[in-house]
């Protein structure tokens, strides 16, 4: 039997790194997604914590405005949220699932909606609304055991450039609806939260306002 040829042994080396890089690629990306798991794990039990502290004591966390940085990335991750308005003309209220993008910068709420609604027409008459926020996010295990309640005013905005930017942002939130967004008669409208309800399962309360923070 001959000698390995130089060829035959540079076949050899690149076989063996073709058949070990595929196995260190798949091991560091199931060790990152480990640790991936691990911190959003660690991040949801902190934000329970911290949720839970305020419920049961609230005395302990003298808010004040803006909403907490915990409370603010819990509404960040959202995207769903039921929309209550007034009907001045018939003193009813009307409810409406609706897709939103939070932006903390502002402490504003954006979304988006058909100028021929019931909704656009009774926010033209009354601005005054609230948001409930029950679902946070797929597999998050905050689900079901907290909701949030905004109060605010809604307005239609009207200011063309600060038109096209939330709709950019709330487009880039919600990229599967355009159709609930991009459109001649879809108007955006902006939701200044001036208070904000936090409940739990065992119907404990935080109130939260712009004027005194908690109540």
């Amino acid at each position: 039997m001959g000698r390995p040829t130089a060829t035959s042994s540079l076949n050899t080396a690149i076989a063996a790194v073709a058949f070990v890089l595929p196995m260190i690629y798949m091991y560091r990306k199931n060790k990152r997604t480990i640790v991936e798991q691990k911190n959003i794990k660690e991040e949801r039990e902190e934000e329970r914590a911290f949720l839970s502290s305020l419920v049961k004591n609230p005395s302990s966390q003298p808010l004040r405005p803006p909403l907490p940085e915990i409370v603010q990335r819990v509404l960040s991750r959202c995207s769903f949220a039921y929309l209550s308005t007034i009907d001045v003309d018939s003193t009813s209220s009307h409810l409406s699932l609706m897709r939103f993008t939070y932006l903390p910068e502002e402490e504003t709420i954006v979304m988006s909606t058909n100028v021929k609604t019931k909704k656009y027409d009774m926010l033209e008459k009354q601005n005054g609304v609230a948001l409930l926020i029950h679902e946070f996010g797929d597999g998050d295990n905050l689900n079901g055991e907290y909701s949030i309640t905004l109060n605010g005013t809604c307005s239609v905005v009207r200011d063309v450039v600060l038109t096209e930017k939330y709709r950019s942002l709330h487009l880039e939130n919600n990229p599967d609806y355009p159709q609930f967004i991009v459109g001649k008669d879809i108007a955006m409208l902006r939701v200044d939260v001036v208070s904000a309800r936090i409940c739990n399962i065992n119907d404990e309360v935080l109130k939260w306002n712009v004027v005194s923070g908690i109540k």
